[in-house]
């Protein structure tokens, strides 16, 4: 009997996957642990711009090919230090995804400034650009790019709209290092980008250090700003300010000691060196899974912008149902009738959805005595906002990111999606 006309795994019948779905690619631990031994040994576990870790910052820097690259301890600590290196402050807004993450501009928020949540284009699932420009007042600091889940927003309208309106471009590229806009590897695209290093390959983000944070930028206005915000005690700080305006600074600049640790960089150094052989193989993984997909009723793959090259290495590979193609099925049962058949369907929805926190549906007294920037003249956000991100957000689910799957896995997923769509009937 045909597999697709099989019972149901949910209904009863045998599950369509049967092969291991887990992660066949291992991280080279080895290498960690021997980048970690030398720095141990020498006693080098607290340091910035010597040794390993401005080692790393220039390897990082030239392979994304900026002119800049400062390591620091978070991606959230890279991001606020890129907020305050623009200008950002109390009254000012700025305009960031509503499918985004209140992690990527914490750090604005408490410099004062409030956050102006847009749509995503429901072709991408990426913030559009259009409604983006719409949302542009004479208190806009920056704008705030995610490119979410690897894939990449598009940057030609965004540098376009940041050069019309005199606005900073800062990208939050957490997930994408290695992606590529128009030829051009993301961290020497905009004002400046930040990258977060959390996690543990494979799973982790694509250069991963357990914890950790990278800025790069082509301005040497910014970078000199980033340096005093966020690096106290730097090796050279002083004698690389250049900008008469900092030159009262010594070498603690603002205070704040946002560095990275030294063992944390000999992780991400190792991560690094492998990522272009992972970004190979989690592309061929990718361009598989995308191409049986694109035959799957039901399903759709959301698109890319022409000149993106991205990398779905972190955050899932986000699919958008499309009920009326199986005559309404709810998304709940579709999913659950993959999960029986063995395909293991993430959580529906797009992950975040920043105007749905009550946070921002309530207002929050921040700093106290109504001062802050969600105090009592903040206009709160509510359901019906943002009809397409809540529409999308009820209707996407995903599955996971990979290296290197089993032999045969790919083949059985697209049986089971198969065999669940052609008797989707039996659901009803």
């Amino acid at each position: 009997m045909s597999q697709t006309v099989q019972k149901l795994a949910i209904l009863g019948g045998e599950p369509a996957v049967t092969v291991d779905a887990s992660e066949q690619w291992q991280r080279p631990v080895e290498e960690e642990m021997k980048l970690i031994r030398e720095l141990v040994e020498a006693g080098q576990i607290s340091m910035s711009g010597a040794g390993l870790p401005k080692e790393f910052e220039e390897q990082f820097r030239e392979y994304v090919g900026a002119e800049y690259c400062l390591a620091l301890d978070h991606g959230h600590t890279a991001l606020a230090s890129a907020f305050w290196a623009v200008g950002c402050g109390p009254g000012d807004e700025f305009i960031t995804p509503t499918v985004g993450y209140i992690g990527a501009f914490a750090g604005a928020l408490h410099m004062g400034a409030r956050p102006v949540f847009a749509e995503p284009d429901p072709a991408t699932l990426l913030m559009d650009p259009d409604d983006v420009e719409r949302r542009i007042t004479s208190r806009t600091r920056f704008i705030l790019p995610i490119h979410m889940g690897g894939n990449l927003c598009n940057m030609d309208r965004y540098l376009e709209i940041g050069q019309k309106y005199g606005i900073a471009i800062i990208e939050d590229a957490s997930h994408c290092h290695g992606a590529e806009w128009d030829g051009v590897k993301i961290g020497s695209v905009s004002d400046i980008t930040c990258f977060s290093m959390q996690g543990a390959n494979p799973t982790g983000k694509p250069v991963a250090a357990g914890e950790g944070g990278l800025l790069t930028t082509n301005n040497r206005e910014l970078y000199e700003r980033c340096l005093v915000y966020g690096h106290l005690h730097r090796p050279g700080l002083v004698e690389e300010l250049t900008n008469p305006a900092y030159k009262i600074f010594d070498a603690t600049g603002l205070g704040w000691k946002f560095r990275a640790h030294p063992l944390a960089l000999a992780i991400a150094k190792v991560s690094l060196d492998n990522l272009d052989y992972r970004i190979a193989l989690s592309d061929r993984y990718t361009a598989e899974v995308f191409s049986f997909l694109e035959e799957i009723p039901g399903v759709r793959v959301p698109g890319t912008y022409p000149k993106a090259k991205p990398n779905y290495m972190y955050g899932g590979l986000k699919l958008v149902y499309e009920p009326d193609e199986l005559a309404g099925l709810p998304i709940e049962r579709f999913v659950e009738a993959l999960k029986a058949e063995g395909v293991p369907v993430g959580r529906i929805g797009l992950g975040h959805v920043e105007h749905l926190r009550p946070i921002f549906q309530r207002g929050f007294d921040l700093w106290g005595h109504d001062r802050g920037p969600l105090g009592s003249d903040w206009q709160p956000y509510k359901m019906g906002d943002f009809p397409i991100a809540e529409d999308l957000h009820s209707r996407v689910f995903s599955l996971p990111n990979m290296v290197q799957p089993a032999e045969g896995l790919l083949e059985q997923w697209r049986i089971a999606f198969e065999k669940v769509t052609t008797n989707y009937g039996a659901l009803i």
